[in-house]
C-alpha cells in the first residue's frame, strides 16, 4: 500500500466515475480498477459499490475519503517541508520535458540548475505521462501542453506558440507567401499520436475542421514526422521554430514553414507543479523553466485577459481560432 493508491481512490471517489477518473489520471480504466482492488483488498474493505449504472462510496469508502485527503496533503506537506529546510545542500528535483524541446532549453536548464544547487532528474515524456506523474507524486515539475485537468495543480502563466504548415519543397503549395488552411484539404495530415496529449490532439483537429481542413488520411508519427513529410504531399502544423530545433538535421533543408493566413492555429502550454509544492526549489525551477522557454523556443506570453492559474476545471482549448 502507498501514497498513490490513496491518490488513485481519490480521483474515483470524486468523480464516482471510474472512465473519468482515468482520465483525471491520464491513464487507462484498467490499471486503475486493478489499484482500487489492490487498496480494497489490503484494507480487508469495499470502498465502492458499483454496477453497469453508478459508482457509490461505501461507508467504509466514505470514512476513508477525507482520511486519504488528509494524508495526502500531510505527505505532500512534508516532502515540501523537508526540501525548504534542506536549502543549503544540492537536492534533487525530477523534472518533465516534452518530446520536442530543443537542445538550447535543455542547456539552459541545466546551467541554471547548478547555479541553484539543483540536482535536476530530467524525463523526456508526453503531456498524458506528465500530467499522471505529477499528480502520483512522482514527477515535481512538468511542461503540460493546454487543455488539461488543472484539479490538485498550479499552472504558471501561459504561453503560447502561433502554428504554421511544415511541407516539403516540392509540395504543390510550397512557394505560396501564406496559406488558408482549406488549401491543404488535399494534403495528408501528420501529427502525433492522440494518446500523447488528448485534449490538444482533439482541439488541434477540430479548429483544422472550423478552417476548412478536413484531412483524408492522418499519419500519426513523431520521429518519423520528416521522412513522412519528404515522402508523399503531405504536412504537419507546427510553429517556425520546430524547424530550427529539429535533430533531424539532414533532412532539415528539404522542408520548409509557411504561416497560416490569419493565424487560425496556436497552442499553449504552462510549467505545472502539485499545489503543494510551495518549496523554494520548485518554486525557482519553475521560473528557470519559463525563462529558457522564452529565450529559446520562442513561446510567449498570453495577454493578460488570456491567462489562467490555479484552476479545478479543465483548462482553455489549445489549438483554436486565434483569441
Amino acid at each position: 500500500m502507498d501514497i498513490r493508491q490513496f491518490r488513485y481512490f481519490v480521483a474515483v471517489a470524486e468523480t464516482l466515475h471510474f472512465g473519468e477518473a482515468a482520465r483525471r489520471l491520464n491513464m487507462t480504466q484498467p490499471p486503475l480498477s486493478k489499484r482500487i482492488a489492490e487498496l480494497e483488498e489490503g484494507l480487508g474493505v469495499r470502498l465502492f459499490d458499483r454496477n453497469s449504472r453508478k459508482v457509490a462510496l461505501t461507508p467504509a469508502g466514505r470514512h476513508l475519503l477525507p482520511r486519504a485527503e488528509a494524508c495526502i496533503a500531510a505527505f505532500d506537506k512534508a516532502v515540501g517541508s523537508v526540501r525548504s529546510a534542506n536549502s543549503s545542500r544540492s537536492r534533487r528535483i525530477r523534472v518533465g520535458f516534452p518530446l520536442d524541446t530543443s537542445r538550447k532549453v535543455l542547456r539552459q536548464f541545466t546551467s541554471d540548475s547548478h547555479s541553484i544547487r539543483a540536482e535536476a532528474k530530467i524525463m523526456e515524456a508526453a503531456t498524458a505521462d506528465q500530467h499522471r506523474l505529477l499528480l502520483a507524486g512522482e514527477l515535481d515539475v512538468g511542461i503540460l501542453r493546454h487543455p488539461y485537468s488543472t484539479k490538485g495543480l498550479w499552472s504558471s502563466y501561459s504561453l503560447c506558440q502561433t502554428l504554421g504548415v511544415v511541407m516539403a519543397r516540392n509540395h504543390p503549395l510550397a512557394t505560396a507567401k501564406e496559406i488558408e488552411l482549406a488549401d491543404l484539404r488535399s494534403s495528408t495530415l501528420v501529427t502525433f499520436p492522440r494518446p500523447i496529449a488528448p485534449g490538444l490532439y482533439d482541439e488541434l483537429l477540430a479548429a483544422c475542421r472550423a478552417g476548412g481542413y478536413r484531412p483524408k488520411r492522418i499519419e500519426h508519427a513523431m520521429r518519423m514526422t520528416a521522412g513522412l513529410l519528404l515522402s508523399e504531399a503531405a504536412v504537419t502544423l507546427r510553429p517556425a521554430v520546430a524547424l530550427r530545433a529539429s535533430r533531424d538535421a539532414d533532412r532539415l533543408s528539404d522542408l520548409v514553414w509557411k504561416p497560416l493566413a490569419d493565424e487560425p492555429l496556436k497552442w499553449w502550454t504552462s510549467v505545472v507543479r502539485r499545489k503543494a509544492d510551495t518549496d523554494a526549489l520548485t518554486t525557482k525551477t519553475v521560473q528557470i523553466i519559463l525563462r529558457a522557454l522564452e529565450k529559446h523556443d520562442q513561446w510567449v506570453r498570453r495577454p493578460k485577459r488570456d491567462r489562467w492559474r490555479d484552476g479545478d476545471s479543465d483548462s482553455p482549448g489549445a489549438a483554436r481560432t486565434s483569441p
